[in-house]
């Protein structure tokens, strides 16, 4: 009882610096689902619930002024629910009758991977329907198939892609005998009952409700190597970040930040060395084995058809660890865990503390400034907003229009983010768009390119220069050099105005 408490108390304080160290840059996707939120644009075939489902628990909240940042409040809510998906995943191997000891070292394998890190505290669907499948797991493993078809269908109502993890669970162990396929048919019946429904109602296709992405023409549908080197990356990366802010990490401008990172690159290999050496080699099948080794493969299969997608490979470690029997194979994993803990950990405590890896907000807030400047005329009456070119457009765009609509929801005169007031109403000044260098037109081109800071010497990863544009005039505006990188604005003009 003592051990079950420290690792409550042990989790509630991970929480508790999670919530309190929340990242300084979300991904583009966290802003772009808070913006859809705010404005009502709740429309997802690839997830049909988890915007309705969110609005509807803002709006109810909403009295309470738990918070007026309502990014922070769907994060904050995303990390809950993951700690509720390491809860009812104890549940289960406490169910199973696991070890104590056992069960905490799976946790903390779990916990430790960068997948889980990352994505918890991110404003995204993935633990929404983790949660629901563990749940129909438990309740499965009770016997109770019926009450688990339900949840696992609910679960791919989030998210499509838990119907792996719905036909590996479901799918009967002997396949002669039809009343063994209920269980299946139920929880197939929910996802093609709601979107058969969705699809009469509305008049769109299955096919464009299924396969949304694909049709839109956003998705790789040919696989080639791609599949192959992004899957292998992605799948260390579930575990163990690699690269990314990792360079920041290492280069980062003080040695001492440095002297962390080899001491815990050497923890890692040293408890790999233990565990690699202490444990045996033996994999003990569970009574679960089959359904959750189905599960497992049926979604690495579409993970490695994704190009290695890694937001589809963090439900990976929780069908792993449901696969094993009693745990036996994490023994002597602790100090490998812990090394794992505190490398992906730091990624979010030390360095982004430091830095803005891609200074996101920096560049909203200096293209707003110099442009504004540069325009030297006030912003009267709804105009088109002012067209700038960068090379991380979708994000900027996103994390811009979400400093507008929270501003715009809670009538913030002071237009700290660079909208302007227009006719009573707050309208957006700048438009982030994407570079093409064959569709450039009059207006702003943003570059950005990271530094690398190695004792004294900075470089940076490429030096951008304007695109060659021969009816295009490029007039440098700005210009700023860091550790972050080199950050420039040029005034697009045509090269002969008459």
């Amino acid at each position: 009882m003592a051990r079950k408490g420290l690792f409550w108390l042990l989790l509630v304080i991970y929480a508790v610096g999670r919530f309190l160290f929340p990242p300084l840059e979300f991904t583009g996707d966290s802003y772009g689902y808070a913006c859809e939120l705010i404005k009502g644009d709740l429309w997802n075939s690839h997830h049909l619930l988890h915007k309705y489902f969110l609005k509807d628990l803002w709006l109810i909240l909403q009295p309470l002024q738990i918070t007026e940042n309502p990014l922070l409040f769907f994060s904050a809510l995303h990390l809950l629910v993951s700690l509720g998906c390491v809860f009812v995943l104890m549940k289960i191997l406490e169910h199973r009758h696991w070890s104590q000891t056992r069960i905490y070292l799976a946790l903390l394998f779990l916990i430790s991977g960068f997948a889980f890190t990352k994505y918890n505290i991110e404003n995204e669907v993935y633990f929404y329907p983790i949660l629901l499948s563990l749940i129909g797991s438990y309740l499965y493993e009770k016997n109770k198939p019926f009450r688990a078809a339900i949840w696992l269908g609910i679960a791919t109502l989030f998210h499509q892609i838990h119907i792996f993890w719905l036909i590996g669970l479901l799918s009967p162990r002997d396949w002669k005998k039809y009343q063994n396929y209920y269980p299946l048919i139920l929880g197939l019946f929910v996802p093609v009952l709601t979107y058969s429904a969705v699809g009469l109602t509305t008049g769109i296709s299955l096919n464009i409700l299924l396969f949304q992405d694909v049709e839109a023409g956003l998705v790789q549908t040919l696989p080639n190597l791609k599949n192959f080197v992004f899957l292998a990356i992605n799948a260390v990366r579930t575990l163990f970040q690699v690269h990314g802010d990792t360079f920041l990490f290492w280069n980062l401008w003080s040695p001492y930040y440095s002297g962390i990172a080899i001491l815990l690159f050497i923890l890692i290999l040293l408890g790999a060395v233990i565990y690699l050496r202490e444990r045996r080699y033996r994999y003990q099948k569970s009574d679960w084995y089959r359904p959750y080794a189905m599960a497992f493969l049926l979604q690495l299969v579409f993970a490695w058809y994704s190009v290695g997608n890694i937001e589809f490979m963090i439900l990976l470690p929780f069908l792993f660890i449901l696969t094993l029997r009693n745990g036996s194979l994490l023994k002597h994993s602790l100090v490998f865990s812990i090394g794992l803990f505190v490398w992906n950990t730091t990624q979010w405590f030390i360095p982004m503390a430091k830095t803005r890896p891609n200074r996101i907000h920096d560049q909203i807030a200096i293209s707003h400034r110099i442009i504004n400047d540069d325009q030297k005329q006030s912003f009267r009456g709804v105009q088109n907003p002012i067209r700038v070119y960068t090379q991380n457009a979708a994000s900027v765009q996103n994390a811009y229009e979400y400093d507008y609509l929270s501003d715009s929801f809670k009538g913030d005169e002071r237009l700290d983010t660079g909208q302007m007031k227009a006719n009573g109403k707050f309208v957006q000044r700048l438009k982030f768009l994407p570079i093409e260098e064959n569709n450039l037109h009059s207006g702003y081109w943003l570059s950005f390119n990271h530094g690398r800071m190695n004792r004294t010497k900075l470089s940076y990863d490429s030096m951008s220069n304007p695109p060659q544009q021969l009816h295009l005039k490029f007039t440098r505006l700005y210009r700023d050099t860091g550790i972050n990188g080199v950050l420039e604005l040029y005034r697009i003009s045509p090269l002969n105005p008459d």
